[in-house]
């Protein structure tokens, strides 16, 4: 496909960009297809078409998640951020191209440097709305912990809307847990996070989207206003009164679908216009920050979870030792090394799909009696258990419970080493008991079963 005129109608500089699509569901290489004029002079002679991104600017993984998300996920994007390596801001815009390729997705990408941040390119905002989202760009460009940045930012709506409280709640439709992202109270008017567990819960949440209806946003200002909501949604009133709400905004986080809510509580009512603006406008602005964090997130979580079992892998494990060291020095701990008995001879006599399905039924054994967080797959009949701060006599009654739960099971056999310690032994030396106590296990197993004994 001739990509050429998508760049030439277009005045400002403008390029289209390839993303390679990835079995990770992360972005491969992304290329420069081809250019216009503007492009090409701003640039300079360093540029030719079909050139790999970062041969002209840093490489920038924020700026990667963009194009993935323009060219693989048929989003249009936008934003107006800091481009530090150039010294200016970039106002860029991103929108989804048709492919002719299934291994490519393409984007055209349109944008315009300026020296400073500029109030006016923020739609035509109040300039203390636009300083507002200023700062908060500030704040989340270049971070390194985005949640903690956007907790100051929403500490900051907080303080600009001269409210008693702000927070971002997600929705997980996938587990149906409503989740509170960050939280912000001044005082002692408004429930803070660990008292709210049982008052917004996941069907709760899902009323706000049809309280919503076409409006982007809803507005209580005063005690009438309450009242009159309550005849429509009692059940969402009541909980604000249990949690000392008197007044509130409450904007939805859109993207393909609502991802969550920013709202504040008992604010200014007499500033009303200026805090809708300010916060309709940060929760285009976060909603954007937040989708790409929970994208990252999940990519991350994806990358640690062994996909045929769907417990934690060898990557997940190794993390996970790190931070066991840095944490449960001085702590009781067990750790269990097992290996599946005759995986191998199943390959070879019923096919790998039979050992597959052996493996899944290895697993589900261990999940009913260990924490997810707790198990991983190491490698092909290899699984091991760390789990912390435990008493000897639980530690040994889940290894009982294991031990029993496998002998029910007709199919499925493990040779297992425990070891337990009181926090003095260090994690790699445990690994090596259990793993000594494993041998010994599978050995008593071969000599009863010499025809599972690998050749």
């Amino acid at each position: 496909m001739n990509y050429q005129d998508f760049t030439d109608c277009v005045e400002m500089p403008c390029c289209v960009m390839s993303v390679e699509k990835t079995a990770q569901d992360t972005p491969g290489e992304i290329r420069i297809v081809c250019s216009n004029q503007a492009y090409k002079e701003v640039m300079g002679p360093a540029y030719y078409d079909g050139m790999l991104y970062y041969e002209l600017v840093p490489k920038d993984n924020k700026f990667e998640n963009y194009c993935y998300q323009a060219a693989i996920l048929k989003q249009r994007m936008h934003a107006y951020v800091e481009t530090r390596a150039l010294n200016c801001w970039t106002d860029q815009t991103m929108i989804p191209l048709a492919s002719d390729r299934e291994e490519l997705g393409y984007c055209q990408f349109i944008f315009e440097f300026t020296k400073a941040a500029e109030a006016d390119r923020m739609a035509g905002v109040s300039v203390n709305t636009a300083q507002e989202v200023i700062k908060a760009s500030i704040k989340l460009i270049g971070t390194e912990d985005l949640k903690a940045s956007i907790s100051d930012v929403v500490e900051d709506i907080m303080d600009a809307c001269e409210a008693k409280g702000a927070r971002i709640m997600l929705v997980d439709h996938e587990k149906k847990e409503a989740v509170i992202f960050c939280d912000c109270v001044a005082d002692d008017s408004w429930k803070k996070k660990d008292e709210l567990e049982d008052v917004i819960t996941y069907d709760l949440i899902r009323t706000w989207e049809s309280a919503l209806g076409d409006s982007n946003a809803v507005i209580i200002k005063d005690e009438q206003d309450m009242a009159a909501f309550e005849e429509i949604h009692r059940a969402w009133v009541e909980s604000m009164r249990e949690t000392g709400v008197k007044s509130m905004v409450l904007i939805p986080l859109r993207r393909k679908t609502v991802i969550g809510y920013l709202y504040v509580i008992n604010f200014n009512v007499d500033r009303l216009v200026e805090v809708k603006e300010l916060t309709e406008l940060m929760a285009f602005f976060l909603g954007s920050e937040i989708d790409n964090y929970l994208l990252l997130h999940k990519l991350e979580e994806l990358s640690q979870i062994d996909v045929l079992t769907g417990i934690n892998n060898r990557r997940a494990m190794i993390r996970r030792m790190k931070e066991f060291s840095d944490e449960q020095e001085g702590h009781p701990y067990g750790v269990i090394n097992i290996d599946l008995n005759g995986l191998k001879v199943v390959n070879d006599r019923d096919g790998h799909s039979a050992g597959d399905l052996l493996l899944i039924q290895a697993a589900e054994i261990l999940r009913k009696v260990f924490y997810q967080e707790d198990l991983f797959r190491t490698g092909g009949d290899e699984f091991i258990v760390i789990t912390g701060n435990i008493t000897k006599e639980k530690f040994e009654h889940k290894v009982k419970r294991l031990r029993r739960d496998v002998d029910k099971n007709s199919k499925v056999s493990f040779a297992i080493g425990a070891y337990w310690s009181d926090g003095t032994t260090d994690l790699t030396t445990a690994f090596r008991y259990a793993d000594e106590i494993m041998y010994a296990d599978k050995e008593a197993y071969y000599e009863k079963h010499p025809e599972f004994r690998r050749s």
